[in-house]
C-alpha cells in the first residue's frame, strides 16, 4: 500500500492534489496519507549492466556475527549495499570480506 500511494503520489501529482480536500475530511484516510507522506522515496537507482543484471557495490559493514558450523567459528558480516536499501543487505563470510578489506577500516 505504502509503495503504491508513493508511486501514485509521484505518477498523479494533480490527481492527487485534487483528490486532498474530499481526503483530508475523512477521518481514517486523512491521517493514514499524512503517515506515508512522511515515508522516504528511494530515488537513486542501482546501476545495470547491459546484460539487466544490477551491479552490486558493497558499502558498509554494519554487524558482524560469529556462527558455530560442526568444530569450527564461522564469522560473517551483515554488509549494506551502496544504491540499495537497508533492507536489502546481506551476510557475507571471511571470503568476501579478503576481497574488500577496505570495509573493515570504516
Amino acid at each position: 500500500m505504502e509503495a503504491l500511494f508513493c508511486a501514485i503520489s509521484i505518477i498523479q501529482l494533480d490527481w492527487i492534489n485534487e483528490a486532498r480536500d474530499k481526503w483530508k475530511n475523512d477521518k481514517e484516510v486523512w491521517p493514514l496519507i499524512q503517515k506515508l507522506q512522511k515515508i522516504p522515496i528511494q530515488t537513486i537507482l542501482p546501476e545495470i549492466k547491459e546484460d539487466g543484471k544490477i551491479i552490486l557495490e558493497p558499502g558498509v559493514v554494519t554487524e558482524t556475527r560469529t556462527r558455530q558450523l560442526r568444530n569450527r567459528s564461522i564469522s560473517e558480516y551483515f554488509i549494506k549495499w551502496k544504491n540499495l536499501p537497508a533492507e536489502d543487505s546481506t551476510w557475507e563470510d571471511k571470503n568476501f570480506i579478503q576481497k574488500h578489506q577496505e570495509l573493515l577500516k570504516h
